[in-house]
């Protein structure tokens, strides 16, 4: 309610102060009491017998909207109930009126005051030479530029000895997160020294100097804007780096344009706040009248909104990533409103304003700021998720820091006592304990979520690296790999679960029945439900036996097919001919794995039987030692192709057995090559691969000839009805 009364008579200030800037000072408003007595007979007595009697028959004129209080006459038998309803209806026109005109006065006291500022602040200075006897303004002259020669000498010996730090900070690479934060590290290190180094040269040669009292305060005051304007430019330098040679040197990313601009308006802003600060400090040593304070404070407030305008205007005349009208449009508003708010000095409006604006703006920017630096500069780049969830969480836990740095600030403007919010037992109390507390409850929650997906995500990222490394290790970070995807979703269901019964119990709501009615409707369940806790208990027993991880080629009864994915009740199977079944844990059964350590291959080769065996196996050796050394094939042979022998003699070939044992799901490939190199041998040493013959036996001479013949013609003919046939079944 005071917030909207400080809007209305805000509001009306600005539509009625320029009629009454230069117009003598209106007659002082009545005071208007508001007394509450019982609505009992003693009340009403009280009221008919003593109030009533001393009211006056007429009223000045009051605000628009604000009843008139008015005595009892003959014909109101009942004066309380004029009170009353005068004080239902009059309480927030009264407030309105009391803040519009506390505007008004002192809008009027500035304007009025502002002509004798200069003779005030002249009057308060020969006060203060008067008071403190005669100043000699050589010495002090010459004893300032003492204290800023030792804070300059020092500075610039502080460069001296940093220069070998300073030359490997140039030269320093910023391709990873490592890189970048190191090298951010060592440049606020170097930052902080040498802004150290003129502070304590500036100390050394205040300390040496023999200063009066009178003059102590003065040069404390002209050397703290010494020091937060070097603050200032070291901040610029580290945070934007306008002048960097490359862009991971610049902690917020922007082009180099973009950066010269946001650093000169750094210090042209930061200048102005520190001469502003610096002014009034001085003008409080001098004793200055507090009214012309007041308006040399408005006066810079003035020439500070006038400045960011004007460098608003130079933004948007800018061709390098020129800001949008919308934005153009709110930044000038809010700087007009900000401006008018200072300058009337409503200093709880002005810096509710600046806070509300500053918050947004400076969530963005850090927001901006962590993901270049935690993001990694190539898409492919290894570790690039574990990089991006960790920035999500440092992203996160910054913005609730923010917020509460926000709220705390909002409470200090408002005087808000945290305190009595927290043991009050009103229903408003209640209400703004429980919200605060819901949204703590939230926030947390939401960080605890970032940070475990970030540290899973981040050993999942290593096993990903090394998924084909058949080590100890790698087989370990493969079952990391199968394992974590499933703790993920479990601590996220347990965070969900606790985080919603928190959020009850925060809002008054008794959480206790609710977990019992839970465990009585889990029993239910679990009855009822028979199939899924088969399904989730199997799959828990199938992954503490590490049956299968992800990426391995298993087959289950009817089912086959590389494991993709799991869920808390069934496995995904990606079938090598592309369909992907998903299979209850439950129904799995037996399940054989293809993918674990190695694979026994076996070939039958069929030779005639007029084919030399130890001929046969000597090129087989062979065969096998060229694969175990080719580059490609090598590394996945565990033992080489060899002839175990022969397998069995059949009607028309030797069928002969040779194996070989290879890593699993490599034998495919290592097969084919292995036969195209047998018959590119057996070509060249003469040996013939065996197949089905048809021989034809007969006498000699003309009637051999005839029977071969009529054989002949007999083959011909079934050939013709064969090609006859095909037309005719296509």
């Amino acid at each position: 309610m005071r917030l909207a009364a400080f809007v209305v008579a805000f509001t009306l200030a600005l539509l009625t102060l320029g009629g009454h800037g230069a117009k003598a000072a209106d007659p002082a408003p009545p005071i208007r009491v508001i007394i509450e007595v019982p609505n009992d007979e003693a009340g009403r007595n009280f009221v008919t017998n003593q109030l009533a009697p001393h009211l006056p028959q007429s009223t000045p004129a009051q605000p628009a909207g604000a009843a008139a209080v008015t005595p009892a006459a003959s014909t109101q038998p009942a004066p309380m109930q004029s009170i009353m309803s005068a004080n239902a209806s009059s309480e927030m026109s009264f407030m309105a009126a009391d803040e519009l005109q506390k505007l008004r006065q002192r809008a009027r006291a500035l304007i009025e005051a502002a002509p004798s500022v200069p003779a005030d602040i002249a009057a308060a200075g020969e006060g203060f030479v008067a008071a403190r006897g005669n100043i000699d303004w050589l010495q002090l002259a010459l004893a300032s530029a003492l204290l800023l020669f030792g804070g300059v000498a020092a500075q610039r010996l502080a460069w001296w000895g940093s220069r070998g730090m300073l030359n490997r900070l140039l030269e320093s690479p910023g391709d990873t997160v490592q890189e970048r934060l190191r090298l951010h590290g060592m440049r606020v290190s170097l930052g902080l020294f040498v802004l150290a180094a003129f502070l304590l040269g500036s100390i050394a040669g205040f300390v040496l100097v023999p200063w009066p009292p009178v003059i102590r305060e003065t040069v404390i005051i002209l050397l703290a804007w010494v020091v937060i304007l070097r603050l200032a430019q070291a901040f610029g330098r580290v945070i934007i780096a306008p002048g960097a040679r490359h862009d991971y040197f610049r902690v917020v990313p922007l082009t180099q344009p973009v950066a010269w601009f946001w650093y000169r308006t750094l210090m042209i802003v930061v200048a102005l706040l520190a001469t502003i600060w610096a002014t009034i400090s001085l003008l409080n040593i001098m004793d200055v009248p507090l009214i012309s304070r007041q308006v040399v404070m408005s006066l810079w407030i003035t020439v500070l909104a006038a400045t960011l305008l004007i460098r608003l205007v130079v933004r948007t005349r800018m061709t390098t990533e020129p800001p949008s009208r919308l934005a153009v449009v709110l930044t000038a508003s809010l700087i007009v409103i900000a401006w008018v708010l200072g300058a009337l000095h409503l200093r709880q409006l002005f810096w509710t304003l600046i806070t509300l604006s500053m918050l947004p703006l400076t969530m963005r920017t850090v927001r901006a700021s962590i993901r270049n630096i935690m993001g990694p500069q190539d898409s492919n780049a290894e570790g690039r998720t574990s990089a991006i969830a960790w920035a999500v969480v440092i992203e996160r836990a910054t913005r609730v820091g923010l917020v509460v740095i926000g709220a705390t600030l909002l409470a200090n403007i408002w005087r808000i006592d945290i305190t009595d919010i927290a043991m009050g037992e009103s229903p408003f109390t209640r209400v703004i304990r429980a919200f605060i507390r819901v949204v703590i409850i939230m926030l947390v929650a939401d960080l605890v979520w970032k940070l475990v997906r970030a540290v899973i995500d981040g050993r999942l990222d290593e096993t990903v690296a090394t998924a084909h490394d058949d080590s100890p290790e790698g087989r370990r970070r493969s079952r990391l790999n199968t394992l974590l995807p499933i703790l993920r979703n479990f601590i996220f269901a347990i965070l969900l679960g606790v985080a919603f019964l928190m959020v009850l119990d925060a809002m008054g709501i008794q959480i206790g029945p609710l977990l019992a009615g839970a465990g009585v409707l889990g029993i239910a369940v679990g009855f009822g439900a028979q199939t899924l806790v088969k399904d989730v208990i199997s799959g828990i027993f199938y992954l503490l036996d590490d049956a299968f991880r992800v990426g391995e080629y298993i087959t289950a009864g009817a089912y086959k097919g590389t494991v993709e994915s799991f869920s808390l009740r069934s496995v995904k199977l990606r079938h090598h001919r592309g369909p992907i079944t998903t299979v209850p844990f439950g129904v799995l059964g037996a399940v054989q794995n293809l993918s674990r350590d190695w694979v026994i291959d076996k070939i039958s080769v069929g030779v005639t039987y007029d084919t030399d065996l130890d001929k046969v196996k000597k090129l087989v050796k062979e065969i096998g030692k060229k694969l175990q050394a080719d580059p490609e094939y090598g590394p996945q042979i565990i033992e080489p192709l060899k002839m175990q022998g022969v397998e069995h003699l059949g009607d028309f070939s030797i069928e002969l057995r040779l194996k070989m044992m290879t890593k699993p799901g490599e034998q495919f490939v290592i097969r084919r090559q292995a036969y195209a190199l047998l018959k590119r041998a057996f070509e060249e040493n003469g040996i013939h691969f065996a197949f089905p013959t048809v021989q034809v036996a007969g006498g000699q001479g003309a009637n051999g000839d005839a029977i071969g013949a009529a054989a002949q013609r007999v083959l011909d003919l079934r050939h013709q009805a064969a090609q006859a046939a095909s037309p005719a079944a296509g």
